[in-house]
């Protein structure tokens, strides 16, 4: 993949650093800009900061008067710029850079299509499909971030435009996440400090530099941004996740630092406490209620919702499962949790015929997100269940006739496919016009609660393990709009609270109860189910029936990582290192995953959370 990212609508045949008289720019010591003294090729020599923790992540260079203009001028498209940026992170070709491969390897969803069996769904890298992730991260995400900090810092009053370029830092950090969680290694420095890399020659940092990048990120935008003052530039409306609302993203920057810190803490537990107590003491505190979510409005949404009623990319899961005929279904391993964790799950019959029927119980999440399996085309337009059937779900890397597009023998998603796609109905959860969540409150409980397990303190961590993990259930639960009294009962017939798991003491025990209901709640979200999943080991999820990578992910194992594009072979510092070209297979670890989840026979693992 070629890296040469033109900025677009800007000086189309100038260098971006000229010579000539440059503007002074304000707030050295938090943010300090150096020159580019080109009479030493371009080398950055930085204008004696006091201090020095942000001298990789900051921009330092000046830039002319001649380019500062035209940066000013990046500023009347800022608004459009910015909701494009933040819609298209983690939407952008979703079933091919994200369903066919992250969705399932997190275990929440099945292939059923037969044209896709034996390739990314199987562990079979496909480079047409997972190839669009890194290049829309490069090419797009990063291109779209240049743009909008550079306008936001070179131009005659940038202190105006600080909360802005923060918490498009803050953002950009969350998009590298996934990305660095994904990959392990890879170029970040220079596309932080909004460069343009030289073509095919772009140094790759270690997953543990890109970590350290990401903390220092979100440590000097909520330190940075004032949210209480009136005289800052603010998006509101083209901001589709908080609406000009710095207060949330500043909860949401505490909350994602603390994601990362957990993240870390097998490989690097002193390093995860600090950077998480940091997050739990900071002043404005993590997510406070589901108002705080991060979320993608999709852009065939109610305009009271921030969507455009021209229509477009509608809610990904649901494309991939009913607009697209059933090629994404609920999973097996997925039907078993909904199943399995509580005693207390809500009631629905099964007709046997005219007088016969079953009762049986089941999570009350499932019943509003998924319809029972053999839907028929009249039955999926009308939004109607086959109530003489079930929820099935479909095993991981099932490969035909166990797959196949007619009849539709597995659940999918509960959408309303004709009509009424604009509506949010509470019995119709995956409506086409349903905000997807990247990051929301049930998981912040959830981090809490094992923050706290790991004897973690801080301000906004005034209870303990269990507590947390209660709080987790019931604000999935009213994220889901669930009646009281069956989250009630889903929760008090919770088994990991009657089985003495977490009295018990056993810290390994009280995870996997922890993890598994955080994964229940983090759906449909597979970049973080599977992140955590490979990071503890947890839930227990099957091992995949395919595995078609072609001994790059060794038989019985499970896929810790995508590799690099085909197109980075022509990148000349990833030829000239031969350990990237060593640890790229499907098969090898990142930095923060220390152990296999199975054996060399393909038998799970006592996993190892608390070194």
């Amino acid at each position: 993949m070629k890296r040469n990212i033109l900025y677009t609508g800007l000086i189309a045949a100038t260098t971006l650093l000229t010579l000539g008289s440059c503007y002074d720019l304000e707030d050295m010591n938090r943010d300090p800009y150096g020159v580019e003294d080109t009479d030493k090729g371009g080398e950055i020599t930085p204008e004696e900061p006091t201090d020095t923790r942000y001298a990789n992540i900051n921009l330092n260079y000046r830039v002319s008067k001649e380019d500062s203009a035209a940066y000013k001028k990046q500023l009347a498209d800022a608004p459009a710029k910015f909701r494009k940026f933040l819609y298209e992170g983690y939407y952008n070709d979703y079933q091919r850079t994200t369903n066919l491969s992250h969705d399932i390897y997190a275990g929440y969803v099945a292939n059923n299509q037969p044209k896709h069996a034996g390739k990314a769904p199987d562990y079979n890298y496909t480079d047409g499909w997972s190839a669009l992730r890194w290049s829309f991260f490069y090419n797009d995400r990063s291109s779209e971030y240049r743009d909008l900090v550079r306008a936001y810092k070179f131009n005659e009053t940038p202190e105006k435009y600080r909360n802005m370029f923060y918490i498009t830092r803050i953002y950009y950090a969350f998009l590298a996440l996934a990305n660095t969680d994904t990959y392990g290694d890879m170029p970040f420095t220079e596309y932080v400090q909004a460069k343009v890399p030289e073509t095919n020659n772009v140094a790759y940092n270690t997953q543990e530099k890109v970590y350290d990048a990401m903390f220092l990120m979100l440590e000097q935008a909520v330190d940075s941004i004032k949210p209480d003052d009136a005289s800052q530039y603010k998006i509101d409306k083209d901001d589709i996740c908080y609406f000009g609302d710095a207060n949330k993203w500043l909860r949401f920057a505490n909350t994602l630092r603390l994601r990362l810190a957990l993240r870390i803490s097998n490989v690097a537990p002193e390093r995860a406490k600090k950077e998480a107590e940091a997050a739990l003491n900071n002043k404005y505190g993590l997510m406070t209620s589901n108002a705080d979510n991060m979320q993608t409005v999709p852009r065939h949404a109610p305009v009271e919702m921030g969507g455009e009623d021209s229509g477009g990319d509608e809610n990904g899961l649901a494309m991939c499962s009913v607009a697209y005929g059933g090629e994404s279904v609920l999973s097996k391993d997925m039907e078993d949790f909904y199943r399995n964790l509580s005693d207390g799950g809500k009631e629905y019959t099964i007709k046997k015929g005219r007088k016969e029927e079953i009762t049986k119980q089941i999570d009350p999440r499932c019943l509003i997100c998924w319809y029972r399996n053999n839907m028929t085309s009249s039955t999926l337009a009308e939004g109607k269940d086959a109530l003489r059937n079930d929820f099935v779900g479909c095993e991981r890397g099932a490969q035909a006739p166990q797959i196949s597009m007619d009849p539709l023998q597995y659940s999918l998603t509960r959408t309303v496919k004709d009509g009424a796609s604009k509506d949010l109905p509470d019995d119709h959860w995956f409506n086409y016009s349903r905000p997807t969540v990247w990051l929301g409150y049930a998981e912040s409980l959830f981090l809490k609660a094992e923050a706290a397990l790991r004897g973690w303190a801080g301000a906004d961590l005034t209870m303990g393990a269990e507590q947390y993990f209660l709080a987790g259930v019931k604000a999935s639960m009213d994220y889901y709009h669930i009646a009281a009294e069956d989250a009630d009962k889903y929760i008090d017939g919770i088994k990991a609270l009657n089985d003495g798991t977490f009295q018990g003491g056993d810290r390994e025990r009280i995870l996997e109860a922890i993890i598994t209901q955080k994964w229940m709640a983090v759906f449909p979200n597979g970049n973080e189910g599977w992140a955590d999943f490979r990071r503890t080991d947890y839930p227990a999820l099957r091992t995949q029936l395919s595995n078609f990578s072609g001994g790059d992910v060794p038989n019985g194992k499970q896929i810790k990582r995508l590799l690099y594009p085909n197109s980075e072979s022509q990148n000349k510092f990833f030829q000239a290192h031969p350990e990237l070209q060593t640890a790229n297979t499907q098969g090898t670890r990142l930095w923060w995953d220390v152990s296999d989840t199975n054996d060399a026979a393909g038998n799970r693992q006592q996993p190892n959370n608390f070194r």
